[in-house]
């Protein structure tokens, strides 16, 4: 959230206001006729079936397979929460990890649990732009399933 300085002038402060009121305005007015097209499109194109014995039963069909609406407002916007929540994520990582480092549970330098929380707190600048591939944690069991098979052989410990 942006807090101008005690100095501005209030009259400047009215202006950004009324101008970040109207984009919020014009964005909420975007996602409003996005939804109320959907709705129209599920209304009007798809249907409850309930099938007969060993037919799908109870489902919820779209007689339009692929023409529902396109809603680049309400994706930009769920987009942005990705974001955020992936940053707080990685707040959260990063005080965890430092809390159990000054708690005497990671055994390490204070340099080298400086650097990793760093790195957890800069890896949110590129989370926007990342692909939705980086954020399954399957890499990451990979990478600790080849520690743990190295630990076992007498390994790096």
């Amino acid at each position: 959230m942006h807090v101008p300085p005690l100095d501005t002038d209030v009259d400047v402060v009215l202006a950004e206001c009324s101008d970040r009121l109207s984009e919020l305005k014009a964005r909420c007015a975007a996602l409003a006729a996005e939804n109320a097209g959907l709705n129209k499109f599920i209304v009007q194109s798809c249907y409850v079936f309930d099938g007969e014995q060993g037919e799908l039963s109870d489902a919820y069909i779209c007689a339009i397979d692929g023409r529902m609406p396109q809603t680049t407002a309400t994706d930009a916007f769920l987009a942005e929460v990705k974001t955020e929540a992936r940053k707080e994520g990685a707040y959260f990582v990063a005080n965890r990890m430092l809390a159990a480092w000054e708690a005497g549970f990671i055994d390490d330098t204070a340099k080298n649990a400086a650097d990793i929380a760093r790195m957890i707190l800069t890896s949110t600048e590129f989370m926007a732009n990342a692909p939705e591939g980086d954020f399954d944690r399957s890499f990451s069991d990979g990478v600790l399933e080849d520690i743990a098979d190295q630990l076992r052989k007498g390994g790096n410990q």
